[in-house]
């Protein structure tokens, strides 16, 4: 399995957009060329959705090793669930980006209230 970083290939902007730019004796990248490659071709080549795709792997990845440690009298606390969760928020914003979410708010709605004050309203698209 290799690595390289080209900015300018559909490879080397994966690496950046999934922070995946350095490898060293004593880090490995956490993809492979052949594995982002295999990305691409299963997005056909849409680097957006590839993105999302690692970004969703990586989260994976890093879901396995959540663990969360207090130090002492909890005044020191390591929480690697967060690096999973940030990853997550990757994909979907990358996900958004390439166009594949269709964004839906609340285009209408009809207030109806009850005798004893129960809301009874009928909303139409999506209501957070």
């Amino acid at each position: 399995m290799s690595f390289s970083f080209d900015p300018t290939t559909d490879v080397g902007v994966l690496r950046v957009l999934l922070e995946d730019t350095t490898e060293t004796s004593s880090v490995s990248a956490a993809f492979s060329d052949e594995s982002l490659t295999a990305l691409l071709d299963l997005n056909s080549d849409d680097i957006w959705f590839a993105a999302a795709d690692g970004a969703r792997a990586l989260a994976a990845k890093f879901a396995k090793e959540a663990i969360s440690i207090g130090l002492g009298r909890e005044d020191i606390r390591i929480d690697k669930k967060k690096k999973a969760e940030y990853f997550l928020e990757l994909a979907k914003s990358f996900h958004v980006r390439s166009g594949g979410d269709v964004a839906e708010y609340i285009d209408s709605f009809n207030i109806i209230v009850d005798s004893v004050g129960r809301d009874r309203s009928e909303y139409i698209g999506k209501f957070d």
